[in-house]
Formats: structure tokens, sequence, C-alpha cells
């Protein structure tokens, strides 16, 4: 994941975060081993933190792409997205402005399919009255 947050196409301000390494931010390397077979559809990425998750017994694994999510969950990992992770900040009062942190997410070019949108826009608004 850390060659992934920095590389050169990541945003700007992800590699900046990622580079100045905030004090709760830990590395782990992970090793993979002929016993771990993962499609090759899988991003290294992912497999790498699938296979943290399993050794950390973690209680929940961030992940968006689907077949991350597919594997994760054939694994009996727990999983959350990214919006997942956003709704809950919202529900937890740590958030502003959802709606408009949903703009922004989505003019950085983050898919977020018109339903899902729709949805957790209307669950937000049910949380304001």
């Amino acid at each position: 994941m850390h060659e992934e947050l920095t590389d050169p196409r990541t945003p700007e301000a992800v590699r900046r975060n990622i580079l100045s390494r905030p004090a709760w931010l830990e590395i782990r390397a992970v090793r993979e081993t002929h016993k771990t077979e993962f499609p090759v559809t899988l991003h290294r990425g992912e497999r790498e933190a699938i296979l943290l998750a399993e050794t950390l017994r973690a209680d929940v694994l961030l992940v968006d792409e689907q077949i991350g999510r597919t594997i994760a969950l054939s694994r009996n990992i727990q999983l959350s997205g990214t919006l997942g992770v956003l709704e809950r900040a919202d529900l937890m009062g740590f958030l502003d402005d959802f709606p408009q942190l949903l703009k922004q997410l989505k003019a950085s070019g983050f898919f977020i399919a018109n339903s899902l949108e729709q949805q957790l826009l209307q669950r937000n608004a049910a949380r304001r009255r």
C-alpha cells in the first residue's frame, strides 16, 4: 500500500501526508507465500492488505475495489469502504457537511454509483431532521 500511496500518479495531498508519516501511521511489510493464492486481477496493494488483515486479525479491512471486497469476504474478513467510513464519521458527528464531502470525493475522481449516492444522501437528510 505504501508504494501505491507514494506513487507519482497518486494525488499530491495524499503523497505529502504519507511521506510526512503522521505519528499514528505504522508501515508493516507483508510476505506472500506460495500458499497464498489470489486472482491475477487483484492488485498488489489489495493482496497485501488482505494478508495483513488476516495476520493481525483486524476488526475491519478498508477496501473499495470490488474484487478485493469479494476476496476479503470469502476469507471471512469484515470490511468497509471509504463511503462506509465517511458515513460512520458523519453518524458520530465528526463531519460538518456530508453532502459536500461526497461532491468533493466525486470531483477527485472517486466513483459513486448514483443509486448509492442517493441512499447516502437520504440517510444523511433523515439524520439531520
